[in-house]
């Protein structure tokens, strides 16, 4: 269970910031030219909150867990001789459910990369500062 447990410091916003912070003053940093760090600040908060869009890892095992099994509490609903899959519905059900948990996942994280792609597309700038610094902090470590 410690596996799921969101670790806050670790997101993109926080790994940014403190990238800055620790290396912001050494001459082959990334330079913020005719920008304000107001308008990173709040790019960056826009980044995070999309992919927080998501939720939590147990939220969404929790959340298509639930999609997964839904096909197969609606065939129990029926007699088994009304299925025409017969004895063998509860498979049927179940790789069912497991594909649509797939796709709706498909779908969510589509959903995140194109708000991600229309962010960085409204904030050319800001998105190459902190793919740039990014790198740089990736470099240093």
């Amino acid at each position: 269970m410690k596996d799921l447990q969101p670790n806050i410091l670790n997101d993109y916003e926080h790994l940014i910031t403190r990238a800055i912070e620790r290396w912001g003053e050494e001459d082959d940093f990334p330079v913020l030219e005719g920008l304000e760090r107001k308008a990173l600040d709040d790019y960056l908060f826009e980044y995070q909150r999309i992919l927080d869009s998501e939720g939590s890892q147990k939220a969404q095992l929790t959340k298509y867990g639930i999609i997964a099994i839904l096909p197969v509490i609606v065939l129990s609903a029926f007699p088994e001789s009304m299925l025409p899959w017969g004895k063998y519905s509860l498979i049927a059900g179940v790789v069912a459910g497991v594909i649509l948990a797939l796709l709706v996942k498909g779908l969510v994280m589509l959903l995140v990369r194109a708000r991600l792609s229309r962010l960085k597309r409204a904030n050319p700038e800001l998105a190459a500062f902190s793919a740039s610094v990014e790198i740089y902090q990736k470099n240093k470590q």
